[in-house]
Formats: C-alpha cells, structure tokens, sequence
C-alpha cells in the first residue's frame, strides 16, 4: 500500500475514534440533565420552628428503601426512619427525635398535610417527606428546647433527642427530671445513669448547652428557647 494511502487510513481511523467518544460523552450528560443519572430519589426533612435537624444531605435519603408503588407508611417503617403508635393513629419519633406530651408531628408531601388516612399514598420516586413538630394547642412562635442523650464513642448506639416545650424560668434540673430516660442522684446535682447505663469507673456524664460544658453549679442554669442540653459520655 503506498504510503499516502495509509496516512489517509489511519487519519480516518483517528476521526471516527472522535466522533465516538464524542457522542458518548453527549449522551451521559443528556442522560444526567434528564435525570436518569445522578437521581437521588425521595427525601425526608425534619423541622422544629424554623430549624432543619439533618444537617448532612446523606441523612435526608430515603432511596436505599424506595420501590415503585411503595406506600407511606411502608416506605418510613422499612427505613426505620418513623416509628408508629400500636395502633398506628400517630408518629412517636422520626429517626431519632421524639416529642413530649404536648407535641405531635405533622407530615408533610409535596406541600399537602399528609393524615394517618393517607398513610397509604404512594410514595413518588422524587417526593419530599418534611415532618414539621406542632404543639396540641398550636403554640406560635413554637417555643421549643432540646435534651439530647450522648453515649459518645463509648456507647455508639446511646443517641436520642427530646423535643420539649419552652417554660419560663425552666432550669437545666428541670428538663433533667423532665425525662424519663434520665436518673439524678438523689441530690439533683448529678446524672447517675442514662437509658439504664451506668458509667464505669473510667466514665463520665458531662453536661453540655449549646455546645458549652457546664461547671459544677449549672444545674440552676436558667436555659432560653431553642437552647440545646446535651449529657455527654466521655472517659475522664
């Protein structure tokens, strides 16, 4: 074969190697900007006053327990991301945020109130569930404070938080003896257990609000709306 023959061959080669890789770099981004790739299905959202509880977008995915036809109440059960009354006629706590007493969760999808009669719908593939705390009395503003249990790296499955209604002149002892889940020495200034966990001889309950550990005297601490407290295990 004459050289210019070749060169010819192998430049035409070379073009339709092009053309190729060109056109399926169009078709995933088509792809994309359609939204068949990059989907990431339905989400949650969970909101107290103005506040939004998942901070981390990997939180809000409900994908891994999506299927076609899925319903509500199927879709938050499987995903243990809701848990039901006995007679499922109400929400008690979502992922791993319950209310007190006077508090109930409205549930939201794609803007409409969802009630326990509609807990069958469907669930679409891109829906959002939003659960929004409410008080009984619709209290507005909602004045709310928060009593989260931390078991730290010591105890990794010890992590609930209580959502409770904002008194006047309520103390840190106050929403302490509040919960049930949270046993004082029989002085009041000390957390001896939490959720029936002792802390062991290297082990501490610390108390934080705000993010900000306490002294020895906060128990008289005076907390405002929208404050958090946090008993922390750490090892001393």
């Amino acid at each position: 074969m004459p050289m210019r023959s070749l060169w010819k061959l192998m430049l035409g080669l070379v073009i339709v190697f092009i053309i190729g890789g060109c056109s399926t770099n169009n078709d995933g981004n088509s792809n994309a900007n359609n939204g068949v790739a990059g989907s990431e299905g339905p989400t949650i959202s969970i909101r107290v006053g103005d506040n939004e509880l998942l901070t981390k977008p990997s939180d809000r995915l409900l994908s891994g327990s999506y299927r076609n036809g899925i319903s509500i109440m199927e879709l938050l059960k499987g995903s243990n991301v809701a848990t039901f009354a006995e007679d499922n006629s109400s929400i008690v706590s979502v992922k791993d945020f319950s209310l007190e007493a006077g508090m109930v969760w409205e549930l939201q999808m794609g803007g409409q109130i969802i009630g326990n009669a509609d807990w069958n719908n469907t669930v679409g593939y891109d829906s959002q569930l939003v659960f929004t705390a409410k008080s009984k009395d619709h209290q507005a503003p909602l004045q709310t404070v928060r009593l989260t249990l931390n078991g730290g790296s010591v105890e990794v499955d010890l992590h609930h938080t209580y959502i409770m209604l904002f008194e006047e002149d309520l103390t840190v002892r106050d929403l302490l003896k509040s919960c049930s889940s949270v046993q004082l020495a029989d002085d009041n200034k000390k957390v001896l257990s939490v959720d029936d966990y002792t802390p062991l001889s290297n082990e501490e309950w610390k108390l934080k609000v705000n993010g900000k550990q306490l002294l020895d005297d906060g128990m008289d601490m005076k907390l405002r709306a929208q404050d958090e407290l946090e008993i922390l295990l750490t090892l001393r």
